[in-house]
């Protein structure tokens, strides 16, 4: 019993944290300008500092490449699967099918993850999320770029991937880590200083994170039957996906620990994608309604279902 409670005393500060967002917003203590500029501060610095880390002293071989490819394969896969249960479900949303791949790792996962089950371990989810952001990158934006407008160039694709914080952050660790060079990172005094840097700046990824999401917080009672939609076709694409990979496929061909199916699970009740609203049309006032309520009532679907899992997990 000492043990459930103790599970339970390391989700609760999750949701304290979004709590705390949520009553800064009706407070009116931050404006919602405040709100934005915060998020540009763990866009820009916290979490590509986080994910640098990560990824720089992560344990990287072959089997985490491919199984990226997999990973990229099935949110492909996702696509078709958006269009069907679209057409099924009778959903006149353009950007429905857009609900069903990708996961929002970067401003929702990470720090549910690392919330739980510590910083220390976001290691596994950051190699369960290694192929997904590629596919973001080079096929979900793009395709979602061209709902908008048919003039998407390559170069601007590679353009926005390259001046992505978040996916320097990963790439320049995978870089360093592959040269060997993360110990010599902490051994050189002026190096080392950088990093302690970028340690301050990682911690900041979890509470900032959560705040902001708890600050975004809204509902509409009547926005509930079509988020059930988008749970029900989610969901019932995600989790058998999850139950093949991790009782099928991962213990035969892919020798990962039991952290990386937490982080696996984690991975796959994620929300959708904040940056769908980015490139979506700003003239479409309906539709971009429409996607807001998806995604926070799916973020509050998903905080629910991480707390659950992860104490039953442990149990």
């Amino acid at each position: 019993m000492d043990n459930v409670f103790d599970l339970i005393s390391r989700v609760i500060p999750i949701f304290l944290l979004l709590g705390l967002g949520y009553l800064i917003k009706i407070s009116r203590f931050l404006t919602a300008k405040t709100i934005d500029d915060l998020k540009k501060i763990v866009v820009t610095f916290a979490l590509p500092s986080a994910l640098f880390i990560t990824f720089l002293n992560v344990e990287l071989d072959f089997n985490i490449f491919v199984f990226a490819l997999i990973i990229f394969g099935f949110n492909t896969l996702a696509i078709f699967w958006g269009k069907f249960t679209g057409r099924y479900f009778h959903q006149d949303h353009p950007y429905f099918q857009f609900l069903i791949p990708g996961y929002e790792y970067g401003m929702l996962g990470l720090s549910l993850f690392a919330g739980a089950y510590g910083l220390e371990n976001a290691g596994a989810i950051a190699l369960a999320d290694l192929g997904h952001e590629f596919f973001i990158w080079f096929l979900f934006v793009p395709l979602l770029m061209n709902t908008v407008t048919s003039k998407t160039s390559v170069k601007g694709v590679i353009g926005n991937f390259l001046k992505s914080p978040v996916i320097i952050g990963i790439m320049l660790g995978i870089l360093f880590n592959l040269l060997g060079l993360n110990e010599l990172l902490y051994e050189n005094w002026i190096t080392s200083s950088v990093m302690t840097t970028l340690d301050f700046l990682a911690n900041l990824v979890v509470p900032l994170i959560l705040i902001v999401i708890g600050y975004g917080i809204q509902l509409q009672k009547s926005s509930f039957k079509e988020l059930g939609i988008v749970l029900l076709a989610r969901l019932g694409f995600w989790m058998p996906i999850f139950l093949l990979l991790n009782y099928l496929i991962i213990p035969l061909f892919f020798p990962f620990g039991k952290m990386f199916t937490h982080a696996l699970f984690t991975l796959f009740i994620l929300p959708p994608a904040f940056i769908i609203p980015v490139f979506m049309s700003k003239e479409d006032k309906k539709e971009e309604t429409y996607i807001h309520n998806m995604l926070t009532g799916y973020t509050l679907v998903s905080m629910i279902i991480f707390a659950v899992y992860f104490i039953f997990s442990q149990v």
